[in-house]
């Protein structure tokens, strides 16, 4: 599994980094505004060159060309920069017309199989869904991230599932068992993941020996 980190901070992703886990980020540029940025397109371009990997940068609007344009402008602003489009009729009909222009595109917010068809159909190299959301809504997401993955895996796409809205390092092992092929974490809990009391206990057994 691929490990992306969930991210509305640079400073953050710079203490995870040097653990050699990450294979890419995922923003937007809301999120980075709120987090204090002036310029959330710098730190975009930040994230993509100290991972040197992927930054996936969610999209939002209701309009197919103006998600088009912005799709164009993160090509422009770093080769890295991938648009995360919504999984609604703008979003498809936008990831269409960038995949045709041969740019990787993410579609985002799919919460069932049946959307995830019409993503990989639209032609989206990531489907992403969000877990705890799905749990809030009283719905099994293992189940469903499980439906999404087998889909997918049974056709001739080359669409690979990426499991977002993590909450618990549990919820990152259910992914991979399930075979989702990425998942975007937050550096708290990539954190949590790290920790074991055991780990800490033999390490202090390791100093007094």
């Amino acid at each position: 599994m691929r490990l992306f980190v969930d991210t509305s901070s640079v400073a953050e992703v710079e203490q995870i980094a040097p653990w050699g886990v990450l294979s890419g980020a995922r923003t937007s540029r809301a999120s980075l505004r709120a987090a204090g940025a002036a310029d959330p397109d710098a730190e975009i371009v930040q994230l993509a060159d100290l991972l040197d990997a992927t930054v996936t940068v969610l999209l939002d609007g209701d309009d197919p060309e103006r998600l088009i344009e912005q799709g164009l402008e993160l090509e422009q602003l770093h080769e890295h920069a991938v648009a995360a489009l919504p999984c609604t009729p703008a979003g498809l009909e936008a990831a269409s017309e960038l995949e045709a222009q041969e740019l990787a595109v993410e579609v985002a917010h799919v919460f069932s199989a049946a959307q995830a068809l019409l993503a990989a159909e639209a032609g989206a190299a990531l489907v992403s869904t969000e877990l705890s959301p799905l749990e809030a809504a009283a719905i099994d997401a293992g189940e469903t991230l499980q439906a999404m993955i087998e889909s997918l895996h049974t056709g001739e796409t080359t669409a690979q599932v990426l499991a977002g809205g993590i909450s618990s390092p549990q919820q990152v092992v259910l992914a991979a068992r399930l075979g989702a092929e990425n998942a975007a974490v937050p550096a708290a809990v990539l954190r949590r993941m790290l920790a074991h009391p055991l780990t800490g206990a033999a390490m202090e057994r390791a100093r007094t020996r």
